[in-house]
Parts: C-alpha cells; structure tokens; sequence
C-alpha cells in the first residue's frame, strides 16, 4: 500500500486535537518504566574461531509527559556482567526535552556525561512511538529519517536510519483494548572509538523492528524490540578485522506511577 502523507505539524502548537478515531500520546502521564535488555554477539576472531558474549542490562526509569515536555529519571540499573561502578555513575541521570512534529525529541539532553550515559540516551529516545502530532489511525503509515551522532559501546558513531511505521488493527492483549504502533527501521553506522590504547573503527548495517502496545487514552501498555547488526571492527595499521553480528531483544514494560500517602 501507498503510504500516508501527512502535512507536517505546526511544532509550535502546544497540542493538537486527534481526528476522531486516531490515537495519539497522552500530554499528561507518569509511568515506571521497566526495561529488559539481552545482547548476543558472535565474534569472528583473526584465527577464524568464533566467540560468543552475552550481555544484558535491566534498567528502571520514571517517565513523566506534561504537555509537550518530556522528563525521564533513571532510578536503578543492573548491568549484565556487573559492573556496579558503573551503574552508580549513571543511577540518578534525568534526560529531558519535548516532543516536536511527528513525536521526534527536540532539545533532548541528559543531566550528566560518561559513556554508559551517552549509549544509555539512545535507548531513553526510544522508549516512546513517533506518531504524528494530530495522530494516526489503524492503517496508517508513514516515514522518517535520522541522521545523528550516537554512542554504540566504546564507539562515537554517525548513525543514519530510515523508518517505516504502521498502525495496525485494535486487538485485545491481557484483557487490555490495545492498537500496536509498528516500526522497522534500517540503518547505517560508521564510528571510531579505542581500547587498551589502540583505537578502532567500526560499521555496522542492520534493522531495529519495534512495536508499542498502546491504550486507547495514549499510554505505551509495553513495548518489544529486536535489534541485529553485522559490525565490522578495524584497527588501523594492524591488518585486523573483526566481523562480528549482534542481536538484541528488548521488553519494556510501562506501569502506573503509584503516589505515596502523606503519613508514608
């Protein structure tokens, strides 16, 4: 089918209504946020042996949408393998911005630095669907384009990505009335970073395939994604290529955020 081509927004309306029928993020929300993440990467090492590492991370965030501004607070983090230093240094960061056309994050920033923060960021801009301002019924699709500087493991990449987003039909799931917002973006990665004083580049193709459960009142119920990459690794002057693919899976699972009584 051809997809829906949408007037762009007007990013400095504080809101707009949906048209009947569509379904858009609520403007007044709070949510724990409980994400799952497990990594598999199968190395091909230069004697041709392969090498497989798993990593992982369970992360608890606290997301708060008032208007057009969004507020995320990382409460707790577990790395797999641990590395409690490095939780601790990120434990506490609040990224903050505001939704602009078509839900893309404008002026998104994190409240600290460091390299677990900066990789940490990219997953905090996904945690949400961009769906157009004025909404998107069952059947609609649309695309967009990225084109930014992000932070892949030790690596300072420049990613390119193009998405393909859908609506699908309403379902029932859990006993919730639910419409899935679908997306599967392909993308491009060129990045340098270093280990043990050797630098490296790296690049990467691969897809990203995400759906976002949403309530019929605007609220994410849960979201799942499936990430793979066929990564190349260099060191320059060495003559050493590292192929590597890398698989993810994520489940992200949106809560009520319960306030405490005065007396507790």
């Amino acid at each position: 089918p051809t997809p829906v081509t949408r007037p762009t927004p007007n990013i400095n309306v504080a809101s707009a209504t949906p048209a009947a029928g569509a379904i858009s993020l609520s403007t007044l929300w709070q949510s724990r946020v409980l994400l799952e993440r497990r990594d598999s990467l199968i190395l091909t090492l230069p004697n041709g042996s392969k090498q497989l590492q798993r990593l992982g991370r369970n992360a608890l965030f606290t997301l708060t949408i008032d208007g057009k501004n969004l507020k995320v607070t990382l409460d707790s983090l577990q790395l797999i393998p641990a590395s409690a230093e490095a939780s601790r240094e990120a434990v506490g960061t609040t990224w903050t911005g505001w939704l602009g056309a078509y839900g893309k994050l404008e002026n998104f920033t994190a409240s600290r630095g460091g390299v677990l923060v900066e990789e940490l960021t990219q997953t905090v801009a996904n945690l949400l669907p961009r769906l157009p301002r004025g909404g998107a019924r069952p059947g609609d699709r649309w695309a967009d384009t990225s084109k930014k500087s992000i932070r892949v493991e030790i690596f300072r990449t420049d990613d390119q990505r193009t998405g393909q987003w859908r609506v699908a039909a309403p379902m029932d799931r859990e006993g919730i009335r639910v419409i899935p917002v679908q997306v599967r973006e392909a993308f491009e990665q060129i990045g340098r970073g270093s280990s043990a004083g050797r630098n490296m580049t790296m690049t990467a193709q691969g897809s990203r395939s995400a759906q976002y459960y949403m309530t019929l009142d605007g609220r994410v119920e849960v979201a799942t994604v499936i990430d793979s990459a066929a990564k190349l690794i260099t060191i320059p002057g060495s003559q050493q290529s590292i192929p590597t693919m890398q698989y993810s899976r994520t489940l992200i699972r949106f809560r009520p955020l319960v306030a405490k009584s005065p007396n507790e």
